[in-house]
Parts: structure tokens; sequence; C-alpha cells
């Protein structure tokens, strides 16, 4: 995830996380919010036999 673009409540709602370049799974994202506007944060892989895999 390196892009950097926030996101605006409604369009929070309609994010699709990226997959992992790996195995194909979703990653986990985290937002973290800066003022009226939605950051995702890249927290790794949500499946857990994946070398990228990330418990946080």
């Amino acid at each position: 995830m390196s892009d950097f673009r926030s996101y605006t409540e409604d369009e929070k709602r309609s994010y699709v996380a990226p997959t992992c370049e790996l195995c194909g799974q979703h990653r986990h994202v985290v937002w973290n919010q800066e003022g009226d506007r939605w950051i995702p944060r890249d927290r790794g892989c949500s499946n857990e036999a994946c070398p990228q895999f990330s418990a946080v």
C-alpha cells in the first residue's frame, strides 16, 4: 500500500483491501483519522499460513 491517499467516510466504506503478493489473500487494513479524512495503513497479510501474516 504505497498509496497515501486519504478517504472520506463514504469512500472508506467502499474501500477494498489490497491482496497479498505472495498468497493472494486480502491484507489487514487499519484506519487512522486525520481531521475529517481517513488514511488506510497496511498491517500485513490476513492468511495465517503466509510468511507476511501479521496478528496485529
